[in-house]
């Protein structure tokens, strides 16, 4: 057991040890909020792998609660890109007739 939980923390640790590096570096909003739902799902991961070594049910809700939100943000950001990117591309289009 202690051997799995061992793996768990090498494993997850690297995962968001990467998704740090792809946060800072990330040229575009995309690789950010990519990055940022790395790291959520290996907090999520983390606290599920506890919960079921614990059997402790008491995680649940927050499990539930961790995924909604990252969920939400996901939606929210893909929104935001696609109107900005429909924006630029009506001004471009815009400033192609004009000239």
């Amino acid at each position: 057991m202690t051997l799995a939980w061992i793996a768990i923390g090498v494993l997850l640790g690297a995962a968001s040890l990467l998704a740090v590096v792809r946060l800072m570096r990330g040229p575009t909003i995309l690789d950010r909020a990519l990055s940022v739902d790395v790291l959520l799902a290996s907090a999520i991961a983390g606290i599920g792998a506890y919960a079921a070594f614990h059997r402790e049910p008491t995680a649940l809700p927050a499990l539930l609660v961790l995924s909604l939100l990252g969920f939400l943000g996901s939606v929210s950001v893909s929104r935001f890109v696609a109107r900005r990117q429909v924006a630029q591309t009506t001004e471009e289009s815009g400033k192609g007739e004009r000239g």
